[in-house]
């Protein structure tokens, strides 16, 4: 979870940083602002997390995206609804932004945890067959 909690800022940090940077420097609405900003982050935040968080790189990555995907699709919409309507009210770009961030981080902390980088159960041994019994019982076949 600290590790989680620290990447989380790292990455909001840098969500933050290039939002207020695209926000100032270009002529990009505000929707626009928030999605690129969002995705560059998302795509740092996914590797950083799988590598330091949930040391889950030693697994298959194909899976994880496919899991991934419906998880950064659903915290997508919900910043940009969030960012919008906050705007709407009257907040600003960064500050809507944090509010809608701060609501999702549980939400993606869970989804992480247990669905996109779950660890499936390591199987059982194979009870090992004591080769003397095999031995005997093929033996005694007519």
């Amino acid at each position: 979870m600290t590790r989680f909690l620290a990447l989380a800022a790292l990455g909001f940090g840098f969500d933050l940083t290039l939002l207020a940077v695209l926000d100032a420097t270009t002529p990009l609405p505000p929707a626009a602002t928030v999605t690129i900003a969002f995705w560059l982050t998302y795509a740092l935040n996914f590797a950083l997390n799988r590598t330091f968080a949930f040391h889950a790189n030693g697994h298959g990555v194909r899976g994880q995206l496919a899991r991934f995907a419906p998880q950064v699709l659903g915290d997508y919409v919900l910043t940009v609804v969030g960012v919008t309507a906050l705007g709407a009210l009257g907040l600003g770009l960064v500050p809507a932004r944090i509010i809608a961030g701060g609501t999702n981080l549980v939400f993606n902390y869970v989804l992480y945890r247990w669905w996109t980088f779950r660890r499936r159960p390591e199987p059982p041994p194979a009870p090992a067959e004591e080769p003397a019994l095999a031995l005997a019982a093929a033996d005694r076949t007519p």
